[in-house]
Parts: structure tokens; C-alpha cells; sequence
């Protein structure tokens, strides 16, 4: 499991998620990027994915999710950084950042 904190200025900020392993601080820019205005859209994907276990794209503003094979790589299209988990670890971090953002 992902080790990270949640940080946030004030009630009305956005949450922001720190990992603690530099590995995958591209994925708190993922969540700030695309799961703040796709989380529902995005959610459904990987849902999908976890079903049908076939290789799948999303596409956002920034970012790009590539699922496969339980495996999850999100890259950033225009630095093309990349980060690879678990689809299941992504979609869980997806689901805590949305329902934070519903509070």
C-alpha cells in the first residue's frame, strides 16, 4: 500500500497528496490534474478495466492512464514522466480523492 499524507490549506482547499516514496509523487500531480475534474469518468474507467482485463487508455488534460493486466502506468503527456502500480492501488487513490473532495 501507498504511503502518503493529505494536505490541505484551510476547509475549502483542495487536497493535496504527498507519498512519502519520491516514486510516486507524479501521481499527487495526477490527482490535483484530472481525478479533480474527471473523478466520476475516471472512476468508471478503471472500474471497466478491473472487469473487462483488457489493455485500456484515459485520456485527460495532462495525464494519460495505460491499463493492463492488473497493472496501471499513468504518464504525464507532456514531461512524459511516468509512474506504474496496481490498478487496484490507482483506483483506490482515486476513490479517497474524490470522496475528500466531496466533504
Amino acid at each position: 500500500m501507498l504511503k502518503y499524507k493529505v494536505k490541505r490549506e484551510g476547509r475549502q482547499a483542495v487536497p493535496v497528496f504527498a507519498f512519502e516514496d519520491r516514486e510516486y509523487a507524479l501521481l499527487g500531480e495526477f490527482l490535483l490534474a484530472e481525478a479533480k475534474n474527471f473523478g466520476a469518468e475516471l472512476l468508471s474507467f478503471l472500474s471497466d478495466c478491473e472487469k473487462a482485463s483488457v489493455p485500456a487508455e484515459f485520456a485527460g488534460n495532462v495525464f494519460r492512464v495505460e491499463a493492463s493486466g492488473g497493472g496501471a502506468k499513468v504518464i504525464n503527456d507532456i514531461t512524459d514522466r511516468e509512474c506504474s502500480l496496481p490498478l487496484a492501488e490507482l483506483k483506490v487513490l482515486v476513490e479517497k480523492y474524490v470522496g475528500l473532495l466531496e466533504e
